[in-house]
């Protein structure tokens, strides 16, 4: 349903829906009396430590060298030069606006986490910093860096109106993300409620109909979820401008919290349009520009994922092309976007996926009949087996791949899509893996690791997958205008 990404999105919020079971579990344990108390010791010592932190906080800016250092009780010193800087942003939460400043990061390309960032300096001083650190990076490429037009001037590229941020948030992954961390709530407000429901008299014609109830409750959850998942994308992509300056692409959004993300095209690494299920249906979905490292499992400050949301099919491929054409600015052989059919993989991987999916279930079913000790647990073996049919079918129909010049496109998912568009001479690693079992059939899965993160393709032919192999090599090794090995009829 998340086009191949629920365990990636669930890792990624997994901190949030812990804190909100732990609350739920300590309100309902010790009593507001003895969390309030709590509370205000962190307080307190949250404010000693940021007053040592404060103090112990130092930067300055050397030619072209950023200088930081900080620590409370290990003192440490960072020095970023200009031209290894990936994206740098602004962000301004709305506690910051009275006073003026803003929370300014940048990284470098290999980087998990933000590697620098500078929380509330005065919102000229992280303008200036920006400059300086920009006109470093262009005084390499263009003769004149006092003639290059400031950041984010001009026409945006594309913004993102009311009808976009509305469909973004009901075909996003945020209404999921919500209910997992509204669930340790559930149980606690519905314990609340009961007394004032059983004196309404509706409550008890109600209760006489539990498939009636079961329906409200989900449509009332469901609506609820839509609806924070709207206020979700407006918060965080209100006002969406996208714009061009030089080689660097800058996006501004946010109602409360103000931010401000650059994308280097020249290390642009690949662009993924992404469509969940929803999305698929209202025709909207959104593009992932994913530079070095753009795997980040840290905070995502500096813009790890540079995401443009709300579009339609047709505004994809308008900035996709674009994207390209910045990153390829020398070459003229950039992805046409022709409507040429996707390659399905091999019909075996269908098999294989109902394999998988029974087994699992086979096993789950397994041990919960043995933890409960009802063995009708074993009964929905059956129901799993039969599901998993048009499950591993839908999963065959999606994934595919296809060639255009020297991009690959590799799309994967289930009733959601998420398709990756990379140079192949971008590719750092390859690895071919071969089972018993494609091995008999002359099969092989492809695994292209690129600078951004790992990209699978599984069960195609194994000529196919070691030419693309040979041929990423060979393009690594400078021959980029050689002529491809593989033919894209």
């Amino acid at each position: 349903l998340l086009a191949g990404a629920p365990p990636r999105c669930g890792r990624g919020h997994r901190p949030g829906a812990g804190a909100a079971g732990a609350a739920a579990a300590l309100v309902e344990r010790i009593g507001l009396r003895e969390l309030a108390l709590a509370g205000i010791a962190v307080v307190l010592l949250s404010a000693l430590v940021s007053l040592l932190y404060y103090r112990r906080f130092r930067y300055r800016l050397e030619d072209d060298v950023l200088i930081v250092q900080q620590g409370v009780f290990e003192r440490r010193e960072l020095k970023v030069q200009a031209d290894r800087v990936q994206h740098m942003a602004m962000e301004q939460p709305v506690y910051m606006r009275p006073f003026g400043v803003v929370r300014f990061s940048l990284d470098t390309p290999g980087g998990i986490t933000t590697e620098v960032e500078l929380p509330g300096i005065p919102q000229s001083t992280a303008e200036t910093l920006r400059a300086q650190l920009d006109t470093a990076r262009r005084r390499s490429t263009i003769n004149d860096p006092e003639q290059a037009p400031p950041a984010g001037t001009g026409e945006p590229l594309h913004r993102t109106g009311a009808a976009g941020l509305t469909l973004h948030g009901i075909a996003s992954n945020h209404a999921y993300v919500i209910a997992a961390a509204l669930t340790p709530f559930l149980q606690p407000l519905e314990r609340a409620l009961r007394p004032a429901l059983q004196q309404l008299e509706t409550f008890h014609d109600l209760a006489a109909s539990p498939a009636l109830v079961i329906g409200l409750t989900l449509a009332c959850l469901l609506a609820t979820m839509l609806v924070l998942s709207v206020a979700v994308s407006w918060l965080r992509y209100y006002d969406f401008r996208l714009f061009r300056d030089d080689g660097r692409f800058l996006q501004r959004s946010g109602l409360f919290n103000r931010q401000e993300q650059s994308l280097s095209a020249a290390k642009l690494q690949s662009v993924e349009w992404v469509q969940t299920a929803v999305g698929r249906m209202v025709g909207r979905g959104y593009l992932i520009c994913r530079q070095y490292g753009g795997q980040s499992r840290g905070p995502d400050h500096a813009g790890g994922k540079f995401v443009i949301p709300g579009l339609t099919v047709e505004s994809s491929i308008q900035l996709g092309q674009l994207f390209w054409l910045t990153r390829e600015a020398q070459r003229s052989d950039v992805p046409a976007y022709a409507a040429t059919p996707f390659r399905r993989v091999s019909r075996l991987y269908r098999r294989v996926t109902v394999l998988r999916v029974t087994l699992a279930g086979i096993l789950a079913c397994a041990v919960l009949a043995a933890y409960t000790q009802q063995p009708a647990w074993l009964g929905v073996i059956l129901p799993i087996g039969l599901l998993s049919l048009p499950v591993a079918h839908l999963r065959w129909l999606t994934v595919g791949w296809k060639r255009e010049g020297r991009f690959v496109h590799i799309r994967i998912g289930l009733l959601g899509r998420r398709t990756a568009l990379f140079p192949l001479e971008h590719v750092q690693g390859v690895t071919v893996r071969e089972s018993w079992f494609q091995r008999r059939h002359g099969l092989a899965t492809l695994q292209l690791q690129l600078a951004s993160g790992p990209v699978a393709l599984p069960f195609i032919d194994r000529a196919q997958a070691l030419a693309l192999a040979n041929e990423a090599l060979y393009l690594v090794e400078g021959q980029v205008a050689a002529t491809p090995i593989l033919s894209t009829d």
